[in-house]
Formats: structure tokens, C-alpha cells, sequence
């Protein structure tokens, strides 16, 4: 299996997010996997559509897996609740303090059960990260930093850009990366991110532009985050809110033209 060790400088590791929250999506993951544009995935244990044995068969071909925390928009496996987003969850920890730092931890914990439930050793994962990168939330962090020790999973996330030019330019843009900014420790998990910006809508050339940033800011190796997919009418109706456009996301990934922006910026895919 695929576990590690971190990129080296210079390399670039395209993770796909959100395997097994819709088979449209686990569609494009699985597209990229294959072309080998996509070399890491994190999948939601909670997902509507999570394919264990797809998992397992992708860490036996060494593709990188990594645990998509899922604590908003989808219901909680412990009881039922559905948060509606990561202002939601900020909200109820800052209000109930040590009663939602609780229940979350629960649910954590219940998320990686499921794993071992349906014969996924968590000591399998490469990676854990989490959906709207909510993992980095005082109460839920330190939850975290604790399981992914328990299980020797070796990177958590740090979604923190490069270059100014890559930030989202929102209010939750902004605070993600001051949130990602206290998080970052430069050792020997961290890889900065890109992809971020416009996600759901990035082309190749927003993808190729990103890199050329990274790189003339010397900082690699990095993780590009991706959101390929199949548009279809049940994947577009069931997250529209999301207004992501996923087979767009897929077809840059796999165009000739992301793949020449990744020799450019003089990045190379990870093996």
C-alpha cells in the first residue's frame, strides 16, 4: 500500500475529493485514478455511495486514501443530526463548548468504526482532511491531531496557500487560511495547497496558473485538491447548493493542457 512517504520538492500530489458521497462523483474520481492524473482520494465514510471494496482495491494499487471527515451537510452516523455548514458547526462549538467538542468527537470516531466496520483498517489511510476543511476548528482539531496518532496516519491537511493569488477571495476564503495559518507546522506532513480558489469550477488553466504561482513562490511539494465528477441530473440536484460544475473539474484534470502546466511550472506527478 501507498502510505506514504511525503512528496519531495517539486512534487505535486492531485487528491480528489468526496469519494463515496454520490456514485457521479466516485464516476470522475475514478476517470483520474485510472488516467493517473489522481494519485491520492479522500472518501467519506458516510457517504450514500461508499464503495469499500473500491477503496480497498485502490490502497492495494497504491493510490493514496485518506479519510474525509464529514461533520457538515451529510447526516451524522451517531445521531442522525445534520449540520448545514461550516459556519453551523462554528456556531453550535462556540455555544455549546464542551457538549458539541463532545458529540463531535463522538462522531469522529464513529467515521473511522465505519471503516474498520466494513473491513478498512484505518492504519491504512495515507491522509486525513475533512469536508469544508472543518477539521481545523478549535474543538475539532485537537479530536484530530489524537486519532490520526492513534492510527499513525501520517499527514492531516493544512489547506494553506502559497500565494495571496490563490486565496479565495471571501469571507470563508479568508478565514480558512487564517485558521490554516495557525495550524501550519512546515514538518514533515505538511504540503501547501492549491486547487482552492475556485473549486468545483477550476479549468486548466486556473489549474496551470496556480502551479506557476506555487512554484515562483518556492514552495513545493504541494497538493493540488480537486472536485472531478459526472454532471448528472440526480448528482446536480442532490448538491445544488454546492453549484459545482464536476465534469469540468474532471476534463481539466485530464487535458493535455493541465498536464503541459504541470512540466511548465516544473512539477512532477507523485508515483
Amino acid at each position: 500500500m501507498t502510505k506514504g512517504p511525503v512528496p519531495a520538492s517539486s512534487s505535486l500530489l492531485v487528491n480528489a475529493d468526496d469519494f463515496g458521497l454520490h456514485a457521479d462523483i466516485n464516476r470522475g474520481i475514478l476517470d483520474c485514478v485510472e488516467r493517473g492524473r489522481v494519485q491520492s482520494i479522500s472518501f467519506s465514510p458516510i457517504g450514500e455511495s461508499a464503495d469499500w471494496a473500491k477503496l480497498l482495491e485502490l490502497v492495494r494499487h497504491g493510490v493514496r486514501v485518506g479519510l474525509h471527515v464529514t461533520l457538515v451537510g451529510e447526516r451524522w452516523a451517531t445521531d442522525g443530526r445534520i449540520v448545514s455548514g461550516w459556519r453551523g458547526l462554528a456556531k453550535q462549538l462556540l455555544v455549546s463548548g464542551p457538549v458539541m467538542q463532545k458529540a463531535v468527537e463522538s462522531e469522529i470516531r464513529r467515521q473511522f468504526d465505519l471503516c474498520a466496520d466494513h473491513g478498512f483498517d484505518p492504519s491504512l489511510l495515507s491522509h486525513l482532511d475533512s469536508h469544508q476543511h472543518v477539521h481545523l476548528l478549535g474543538g475539532v482539531w485537537q479530536t484530530c491531531v489524537r486519532i490520526a496518532g492513534d492510527y499513525s496516519i501520517p499527514r492531516i491537511r493544512v489547506p494553506w496557500c502559497p500565494s495571496l493569488r490563490d486565496i479565495k477571495k471571501s469571507f470563508g476564503g479568508l478565514a480558512l487560511q487564517a485558521l490554516a495559518r495557525q495550524r501550519r507546522t512546515g514538518g514533515a506532513g505538511f504540503l501547501a495547497c492549491l486547487g482552492l480558489a475556485h473549486a468545483g469550477h477550476n479549468t486548466a488553466e486556473t489549474l496551470s496558473m496556480e502551479l506557476n504561482h506555487a512554484a515562483r513562490a518556492g514552495w513545493p511539494p504541494a497538493e493540488l485538491i480537486a472536485h472531478p465528477g459526472v454532471n448528472t441530473p440526480g448528482l446536480q440536484s442532490r448538491y445544488a447548493d454546492w453549484n459545482f460544475d464536476w465534469s469540468r473539474e474532471r476534463d481539466a484534470l485530464l487535458s493535455n493542457r493541465f498536464a503541459e502546466g504541470v512540466r511548465a511550472s516544473g512539477y512532477m506527478f507523485v508515483r
